[in-house]
This record gives C-alpha cells, sequence and structure tokens, in this order.
C-alpha cells in the first residue's frame, strides 16, 4: 500500500496536477490531502483522477459547502480515520489533534498539514507526517510526500 500525500494545496492548481502526476508515476494506491484546497475547483482535479482519495477541511477552505459536494462526500470536515487493506490512518488538518492520534500507537499512519513545514517522524514503524505546501507560497518549495506502508518508508518530495 502506498500512499500519495498532499497538503495546502492552497489553488495553485499548477502544482496539485504536478503532484498527481508524480503519484500517478509512482503507482499510489490512495491518496490523502490534508485540507487547505480553498475552492472547489482545486478539489475537482483530485475527483477527476483515477486513484482512489480521502481528505479534510483546512482552516483556510472558504466554500466550504462547494468543496464538500464537489467531493462527493468525500472530504471530511476536522479529521478522518480510513482503514485501506487493513491499514488504518487519521488525517488532521491541524498538528495537535494528529500528534494525539499517532501518541495514541492506534494507527500506522498519522497526516496533518497547516504548518506548511514538511515533516516525517517514526516511531515503531508507525509514521507521523505533514507533507509540507503544495502550493509553495510561504517556504517556496512545493512538496508532497510518498509512504510505503508495507516497506514503513517515507519520503518528502519536492515537486
Amino acid at each position: 500500500m502506498k500512499l500519495g500525500i498532499l497538503s495546502d494545496s492552497h489553488d495553485a492548481m499548477g502544482n496539485v496536477k504536478k503532484a498527481l502526476a508524480f503519484f500517478a508515476e509512482q503507482e499510489v494506491n490512495y491518496i490523502i490531502h490534508g485540507g487547505d484546497y480553498v475552492a472547489p475547483f482545486t478539489v475537482a482535479l483530485l475527483v477527476n483522477q483515477d486513484i482512489p482519495w480521502a481528505g479534510v477541511l483546512g482552516n483556510n477552505d472558504g466554500e466550504i459547502l462547494g468543496i464538500y459536494q464537489r467531493s462527493n462526500g468525500i472530504i471530511h470536515s476536522s479529521y478522518q480515520e480510513i482503514e485501506i487493506s487493513g491499514y488504518t490512518i487519521w488525517v488532521s488538518h491541524l498538528y495537535l489533534p494528529a500528534d494525539l492520534a499517532f501518541q495514541s500507537g492506534r494507527y500506522c499512519c498519522v497526516i496533518y498539514g497547516h504548518t506548511h513545514e514538511a515533516m516525517i517522524k517514526e516511531k515503531e514503524g508507525r509514521f507521523l507526517i505533514n507533507p509540507g505546501e503544495t502550493c509553495g507560497l510561504l517556504t517556496g518549495k512545493a512538496t508532497v510526500a510518498l509512504c510505503n506502508l508495507p516497506q514503513k518508508k517515507a519520503d518528502i518530495i519536492t515537486l
């Protein structure tokens, strides 16, 4: 099970397209977005690609109803617990709930965004991952993450 992880895309559609092309090239099985799409047209890029995906809302998502509707109910409000092929994954836009989920030891992978700072923490084969910012606005680097759960390997990738 290979995950493609992105967050904080902030309507940078060119970078989202690059991320999705990269995920397809890497043959990821599932994509997770950690929030801050901003508008429904960014969500449309995820909806119109072939890899299954999930996501949560972020603090900068403006047209919440439109985002929810455009995602066909895939995007959840503040957090989401996902079971994929026997792996339990927890997603939140914010760090504190994500850190608490990670500390619980209940999830093989916990994902968050918000800070725009790429980070991977590993403990006993479990991961806490912030893929950084897909938009590249604050740091000047557009980043995503790849996580191979069976191999217990995760990497930050600069687009």
